[in-house]
């Protein structure tokens, strides 16, 4: 997936995939989502997934809300949030781009 955002590119096939997010939902269920927290090379983050209809992930039509795909920039705060939710081991932090003294 590729996104341009205030003139950044993010692309999660180049970037380096730092947690999968634990969906609570199985795939048959329009909450499941499947959301990974990405660093670019320059050290930007962003949240790329899919979802169903429910996600954080669904798209707008005009009959409703149907199942999507996505690219979410995050500021570096943002992004240590997710690690932390996604259950980001201590040794990972550091070469995730954060303070291994975080967690």
């Amino acid at each position: 997936m590729t996104k341009v955002s205030n003139g950044k590119t993010y692309r999660s096939h180049t970037a380096q995939l730092i947690v999968t997010l634990p969906s609570a939902f199985p795939p048959t269920n329009n909450r499941w989502h499947d959301t990974r927290l990405y660093r670019t090379q320059r050290g930007a983050y962003f949240l790329a997934g899919e979802g169903g209809s429910q996600s954080r992930w669904a798209k707008r039509t005009t009959n409703g809300l149907i199942p999507g795909t996505g690219i979410e920039p995050l500021s570096k705060d943002e992004a240590l949030a997710y690690a932390k939710d996604g259950g980001l081991s201590r040794d990972r932090f550091a070469r995730a781009g954060f303070d291994p003294m975080v967690p």
